[in-house]
């Protein structure tokens, strides 16, 4: 019997990227080969299965099956109290006074990602305690996702109590009602969203690399980012900036960051959590609508060379975080002078690490140097930087590059790590145990087996239980 061949897992998530933006290179592989091993038309005929998939769209059966393995549906209602917090006290009564003063009575807010439609019913219950009178309103709140299994959920909006950990039994009781279950000796009670917050939503299927909705005033997109491609997240960065209306607010969750789309916006810390706010064109022009339809320099139909080059990427990435260095750097060698301008830093930065790897920091300082060059905000470019100054008994320069990591992405839990290391050399015990608490935080956002950087062989959860060494 037929197996797939680690070429036809490649070229199978080459297609998988390509379609949905979703990384199943890397430690991701493995949820990828469970599938296929117990799917029996894909471990029966892989190559009848990749052909299959191509020529059918996302919304097929063929699709859904696999995209229901691959999509992370885990979410409860008010996830992130920092995040409800600031939307709660800061953000929706700010729009909704703006709103007023303009004589604007309507609100646009979507829920991307929605899985089974906790996020979008959290946004639909702050809206109706912030806005009692939000009938006389035109509000709705649009829910996405790719996968329609969990979308029929979020539309049937029947949970179980482990949907309301975060919340009070009050909240749960003034806007949910309980249900009976069809089997009572499973679950007895379900509890249903009422009806009024019901009507406040619309979900939708929708690809975050090829969707197409009206300009929104509030965007809500975590813990989606992560799971993508770098190409599939720049598309999808590039559709969310462009979804928004100029001073339009999006949140991520608090382990990702903007990558791509910076200069669109400007950041704002509202207490303990980060918010991006659009930037309005100078002169008040509104988003390009033919760049809401299609992007400058964005499609999912990448030149054959550029997918190559992605692919090769991924590939290095894969082969360095399994410790085989040099043929990492046999990959990484043609993409030194055929990687696009915005794809160089990547490139450069992940090349030092794997010089690191082999002991050659000078030439491992060559390749940061230039990769802080084709992009002076890439975090791990500045990381890398600062384990050379440690390794060069340098403190006070990898201090320097471990601000600078930071401050490119204030959520890098890494950095955090060595810069609690960094601290506890200096002496300064409690700074350091502040750093490593909230590198332990960051990383216990994320799921344990979520890699937290291309240029080093760590997951979440190996984090997690690291910062627990050191804080013994």
């Amino acid at each position: 019997m037929p197996e797939f061949t680690s070429d036809q897992l490649d070229h199978l998530s080459n297609l998988i990227a390509e379609r949905t933006g979703l990384n199943t290179f890397g430690r991701s592989r493995n949820r990828l080969m469970e599938f296929v091993r117990f799917n029996p038309q894909a471990y029966r005929a892989p190559a009848e299965y990749i052909s299959a998939l191509k020529n059918v769209d996302e919304r097929e059966r063929i699709w859904q099956d696999l995209l229901s393995e691959l999509t992370v549906g885990e979410t409860y209602f008010m996830r992130d109290a920092d995040q409800i917090n600031a939307l709660r006290q800061e953000v929706l009564p700010a729009l909704i006074q703006l709103k007023r003063q303009q004589q604007d009575l309507t609100l646009r807010l979507w829920s991307a990602g929605c899985a089974t439609g906790e996020e979008a019913y959290s946004l639909a219950m702050l809206i109706d305690e912030l806005l009692p009178n939000h009938a006389r309103w035109d509000v709705q709140v649009l829910a996405t996702d790719v996968n329609d299994v969990a979308l029929d959920v979020a539309r049937v909006a029947r949970y179980r109590d482990w949907s309301f950990r975060n919340t009070s039994p009050q909240l749960r009781d003034q806007h949910f009602k309980p249900v009976q279950a069809q089997d009572r000796q499973e679950q007895p009670v379900l509890f249903e969203i009422r009806p009024h917050l019901r009507k406040l939503v619309r979900f939708q299927h929708s690809n975050l690399l090829n969707c197409h909705h009206e300009p929104q005033d509030l965007i809500i997109c975590r813990n989606v980012l992560i799971y993508f491609t770098r190409p599939g997240a720049e598309i999808a960065e590039t559709r969310l900036a462009h979804s928004l209306k100029p001073d339009g607010w999006l949140f991520l969750s608090a382990v990702e960051s903007l990558r791509h789309t910076r200069p669109m916006f400007r950041f704002q810390r509202i207490n303990d959590t980060i918010v991006y706010r659009k930037r309005r064109v100078h002169g008040g022009a509104t988003t390009d609508q033919n760049a809401l339809r299609h992007p400058v320099s964005w499609s999912p139909e990448k030149p054959r060379d550029e997918q190559h080059a992605v692919s090769a990427y991924q590939q290095a990435v894969w082969t360095f975080q399994r410790g085989q260095l040099e043929a990492a750097r046999g990959l990484l060698q043609p993409l030194l002078e055929t990687a696009k301008q915005r794809n160089r830093a990547p490139v450069y930065s992940l090349m030092a690490a794997v010089l690191i790897g082999l002991g050659q920091q000078a030439e491992a300082h060559e390749f940061l140097h230039a990769a802080t060059e084709a992009d002076m905000l890439y975090p791990d470019a500045h990381y890398l930087m600062a384990l050379v100054h440690l390794q060069a008994n340098d403190w006070q320069a990898a201090r320097s590059s471990l601000r600078a990591s930071i401050y490119c992405r204030p959520n890098f839990a890494l950095a955090h790590l060595l810069s609690g290391d960094l601290f506890a050399l200096e002496g300064q015990s409690q700074r350091a145990q502040r750093a490593w608490q909230t590198a332990h935080r960051l990383a216990r956002a994320l799921p344990p087996d979520v890699g937290l950087s291309d240029v080093a062989d760590v997951t979440a959860g190996q984090l997690v239980s690291l910062v627990d060494h050191r804080l013994e």
